[in-house]
């Protein structure tokens, strides 16, 4: 699952790359284009990166207008992510990016296949929600 992850990943980081965005800034996007305000701390829990990585990836993205930081209403230590109008742009060519991979990733497979695959995920997913999380 894992090589299938690097693979997939690696293979979209190639096929935006006329964007001018590496994979943090990318998978940042992909999040909150998910989740649409998160804290910087969060992005970097979700994503399993060093806060510097994610603080110079959304510096790197507010640069280029893609998105914006404000103090987090509810702690004023926190910084509040979120993307701006400007994502409009570039979203297309994002998008057809990840259809065509995810076309590629399930080609030849049948819609049952596919729904036994997400079945089977599943088990391993809450099968793994079972294990202690160490501390942060």
């Amino acid at each position: 699952m894992d090589e299938i992850s690097r693979s997939a990943r690696r293979s979209y980081d190639l096929s935006v790359v006329g964007l001018g965005l590496n994979r943090t800034q990318w998978r940042i996007i992909g999040l909150l284009l998910q989740e649409p305000e998160l804290t910087q701390a969060a992005i970097g829990k979700r994503l399993e990166l060093e806060s510097a990585t994610i603080g110079q990836a959304v510096m790197a993205l507010c640069q280029r207008g893609l998105a914006e930081r404000e103090r987090a209403p509810s702690d004023k230590r926190a910084w509040r992510i979120s993307l701006t109008s400007e994502i409009d742009a570039i979203l297309p060519q994002l998008r057809q990016s990840a259809d065509r991979l995810h076309g590629i990733l399930w080609a030849g497979f049948t819609s049952e296949e596919k729904s036994e695959m997400k079945t089977l995920l599943g088990r391993i997913s809450n099968n793994l929600a079972q294990l202690p999380v160490a501390a942060d």
